[in-house]
């Protein structure tokens, strides 16, 4: 696929987050939307991922779709991916917190997510523009071309869950200066906040995390020069081809940021 092609890609898939996100912002508060489903699931992760799904049949994709709640769905046997987070911040979406986001991410069929990485965008559901890639093609806020981040943000994005955690991040904390620290309730826009430079560093240590979540910020991470990695600093990834765990991230839009506060992240587990 050409760079022309996956910039394409990255405006269709603009396109349905930012209608996915709207279809959210009508409805909420509502308490048919915030109703439970199922598990952790509300009504609108559901009927968000309904209206990305048949969005993306009505543009006669034919590859594969995984998402949150449906799981696997094959539409075709094109040899691409397209992974789905139909509402990232569900607990705050579910009290009225204006803080939530939409991706959706475009890899190659088979591949694993590092490798397969094409395009991908994150869409606040309340305000602010959304953060979109494509290979090759660079970063864009909203529709403006974006480059690496020069002056980033003094905030940490933090979740954590164990003492053992605490005092590992109280290290990263003393070693990047004391920055300030914020966990918000939207995983995957904080990442990509980390990449573009609103941000220093976004850490989840809570093991909790699925492809489907961080497939559309890690590909913006690694377009904008950052990097994503796990406690201890290799490198994360995992298969695309179905909802997959991946563990704890730590992930910077500086390379240098990321692998010193994996590294002293080191032997954290997850409670």
């Amino acid at each position: 696929m050409t760079s022309k092609e996956l910039d394409d890609w990255r405006k269709l898939l603009l396109r349905i987050a930012g209608e996915a996100a709207g279809l959210l912002r009508d409805n909420a508060c509502r308490a048919e939307y915030v109703a439970k489903v199922g598990g952790e699931a509300i009504r609108a992760d559901v009927e968000s991922e309904a209206y990305i799904i048949d969005a993306l049949k009505a543009e006669g994709f034919r590859g594969v779709v995984v998402s949150e709640e449906a799981g696997k769905i094959v539409l075709g046997d094109e040899e691409y991916v397209v992974l789905v987070d139909p509402l990232d911040g569900s607990s705050n979406y579910s009290t009225c917190i204006s803080w939530a986001s939409v991706s959706l991410a475009l890899v190659r069929r088979g591949a694993t997510l590092r490798n397969g990485l094409l395009a991908g965008v994150v869409q606040p559901v309340f305000y602010g523009s959304p953060i979109s890639y494509a290979r090759g093609f660079g970063c864009f806020l909203g529709g403006t071309h974006i480059g690496r981040p020069e002056n980033p943000s003094r905030i940490m994005y933090v979740y954590m869950e164990s003492r053992d955690a605490l005092e590992a991040v109280a290290k990263a904390f003393q070693e990047l200066g004391r920055p300030k620290v914020r966990s918000l309730g939207s995983a995957a826009l904080e990442m990509a906040y980390a990449a573009i430079g609103r941000g220093l560093v976004f850490i989840d240590i809570r093991s909790r995390l699925r492809n489907v979540d961080i497939a559309a910020a890690y590909g913006i991470t690694l377009e904008c020069g950052g990097e994503v990695l796990k406690p201890g600093g290799s490198i994360l990834d995992v298969d695309v081809d179905k909802v997959e765990p991946v563990g704890s991230v730590i992930s910077s839009g500086n390379r240098e940021i990321a692998l010193k506060v994996a590294q002293l992240l080191r032997g954290v587990k997850a409670p």
